[in-house]
């Protein structure tokens, strides 16, 4: 059994020569198997590495295996990379769904070919496309198939059933399968949590009158004077949300006159929130802004996706791509595991096959690197290289856990870790009187109660740790042409990986834009409540708005980031540092459950993350500005 640091290992040299695509070796004596790429440090190896054995599979249980194809990775990764360069002659030459299969996707003899051999060992074919032939058969079957023992594991209290040895498949079809999925799946619910109570909880015990927060329009506007001080100075209440308008007025997007019309934004979602559009259209006529048109929201549900009623994820990612860009289309694209087992590749796929979106925004992570990647990271990968392709951005939250770690390691999420995804991270923004734009520090705060007395905060400040934008350097994929010497080598290590964030967007939930969503009560009845959206989760879905401004001025801009990084310092706002302990510490004050918090934004030691003018892990290379919207423009005004 393998450690989890050599699991680590294995997974950097498998996915890393995966990603530069070496070339093939030269065997005297051809192998009659060879290992799949991609599997080795996947969170089914992970399973088998960390998990307790409990003994054989049963061999006539049912699997059903999905069988990624790799089609022509080569020439896919290649012109991913031109049309997105603009210093290639061939930047924004984009291609149709139809031409990218056609030139890049496997030729319909080596599907047979696949399909073939997987009848040989038993399995019965369920589908069959360019993209994976999903086989289904019982573990005795699939172990043959595939060259592997299946056993029974339990990792964190859930069950597993895994393929226990390396998974091969035939020389003959080596090249041509890009991954296998669906072998390693829990075979049960997780044992209940022994948890010692919330902090909310433990808080419940502390009396006292709370003081009321005022709710300022703005940022600045209201000294927290019946509160203890905070640096030696009083704090500012904070603003209870703040409204779409305020925010486009702050990044500059007020008077450009953009709002995305003509441009679709796609929105992953893996629920199917039916209220979502309601939700948004009853926000926005509460708050002075246009509702969707007949139309201009189209939601594209699968046959086995339940209703959901109570609004969450999704219905903010609408609502917050909507406050950005109010005029553009919003395709809503939910996910199903029916077709290849995993309902965000899903969606991705269902958007790039059909090209249903320009912008595209997904605010879930479906794994985290090293260690814990999703087995079918490979089929991700050739996803987002197809949407470059085919001149569709995608961007995806940079994660809510700061600069995260397993067993002392650092861990940055996947998919927004990958190098052909713009990840977002988040910020704490303030806005000023007259909407203005005041300052913007990186979102990784600690935060510290009020004393029950009132008198004191009841820890020394800033507190404890709280939330942040998800951010560090993968181990696992290389730096990409367009961070060279922008990211400092300080932080991309040596060799130079992948460093996230790429930009960033509003995203503290103590200080954010509001929504409004239909949640469940404690009754288990049903309400509209209007509050504070929050996480990099908003922030993904803002900046994908942003993006569909600039494709409405610009035209298709396909994989934004080698254009994103080719501007100047000057076309984001200069996220600042904040250190705490000094008489300029900016701090505020909000009430949460009924308790007065101090709220010290920009910890990143406390959250793992690094802080350097011009680029940091919490925030990339920024926030939008006027000036990167304009630098989009075909024709500048005034030319």
């Amino acid at each position: 059994m393998r450690s989890r640091r050599q699991s680590r290992t294995l997974l950097v040299s498998v996915l890393v020569a995966t990603v530069v695509m070496p070339a093939a070796p030269a065997f005297a004596n051809p192998p009659e198997r060879v290992p799949v790429r991609w599997l080795e440090g996947t969170r089914s190896t992970h399973v088998v590495h960390d998990g307790t054995d409990t003994g054989p599979a049963d061999p006539a249980a049912q699997v059903t295996a999905q069988v990624f194809l790799a089609g022509d990775t080569w020439r896919l990764a290649d012109y991913a990379r031109a049309v997105s360069d603009p210093r290639d002659p061939r930047y924004g030459h984009y291609l149709t769904p139809e031409q990218t299969r056609t030139r890049f996707g496997p030729a319909q003899h080596r599907i047979d070919a696949v399909s073939e051999w997987l009848r040989g060992t038993g399995l019965s074919i369920v589908s069959t496309d360019s993209r994976a032939v999903v086989a289904r058969g019982t573990v005795a079957q699939a172990a043959e198939a595939f060259g592997t023992r299946f056993r029974n594991y339990t990792l964190y209290g859930i069950p597993f059933r895994a393929a226990a040895d390396p998974v091969t498949v035939p020389a003959a079809v080596g090249q041509d399968v890009l991954t296998v999925t669906g072998l390693t799946v829990a075979t049960g619910p997780p044992r209940p949590a022994l948890g010692t109570g919330s902090r909310k909880a433990s808080r419940a015990a502390v009396g006292g009158a709370v003081p009321t927060s005022p709710c300022p329009d703005h940022y600045g506007d209201t000294p927290a004077t019946d509160l203890p001080l905070a640096y030696g100075h009083p704090a500012q209440w904070a603003p209870c949300g703040y409204t779409p308008r305020q925010v486009r007025d702050a990044y500059g997007i007020t008077g450009t006159g953009l709002t995305g019309k003509g441009v679709t934004i796609g929105i992953i979602s893996i629920g199917n929130e039916i209220n979502a559009l309601p939700d948004a259209n009853r926000f926005a006529t509460e708050h002075g802004e246009p509702p969707f048109a007949p139309g201009q929201f189209t939601a594209y549900v699968p046959a086995d996706a339940p209703p959901e009623e109570g609004s969450g994820e999704f219905a903010m990612d609408v609502q917050a791509a909507h406050a950005i860009a109010p005029e553009a289309n919003v395709a809503f694209v939910v996910g199903s595991r029916a077709r290849y087992g995993d309902d965000v590749l899903d969606s991705i796929v269902q958007i790039v096959d059909r090209r249903l979106a320009d912008v595209v925004s997904g605010s879930v992570g479906v794994g985290a690197t090293p260690g814990e990647a999703p087995d079918a990271i490979g089929a991700y990968e050739r996803a987002f290289q197809e949407a470059a392709v085919e001149g569709i951005t995608v961007t995806f939250a940079s994660g809510d856990s700061g600069g995260g770690g397993i067993d002392g390691g650092r861990v940055v999420d996947y998919p927004p870790s990958s190098p052909w995804v713009t990840a977002v991270g988040g910020t704490t923004l303030a806005i000023g009187p007259g909407n203005s734009y005041r300052w913007e520090i990186g979102w990784a705060t600690d935060e510290v109660p009020l004393s029950g007395d009132g008198t004191s905060w009841e820890a020394a400040l800033p507190g404890y740790q709280g939330k942040a934008s998800g951010g560090g350097t993968s181990t696992v994929f290389r730096q990409p042409f367009y961070q060279r010497g922008v990211v400092p080598a300080s932080f991309a290590g040596s060799p130079a990986m992948r460093t996230l964030p790429d930009v960033a967007a509003l995203a503290d939930p103590d200080l954010c834009l509001l929504v409004g969503e239909t949640e469940y009560n404690v009754d288990d009845s049903l309400s509209y409540q209007v509050s504070n959206g929050g996480g990099t989760s908003l922030s993904s879905p803002a900046f994908a708005g942003v993006e569909a401004l600039l494709v409405q001025e610009h035209g298709p801009i396909g994989f934004a980031n080698p254009a994103l990084y080719a501007r100047p310092r000057s076309a984001y706002h200069a996220i600042g540092d904040n250190p705490a302990g000094t008489p300029d510490t900016v701090a505020f004050a909000v009430v949460k459950y009924g308790y007065v918090d101090l709220i010290t934004p920009g910890q990143y030691a406390d959250s793992n993350l690094v802080y350097a003018p011009g680029y940091n892990t919490a925030t990339g290379l920024g926030s939008p500005t006027r000036q990167l919207i304009e630098s989009f423009r075909r024709h500048p005004r005034g030319s």
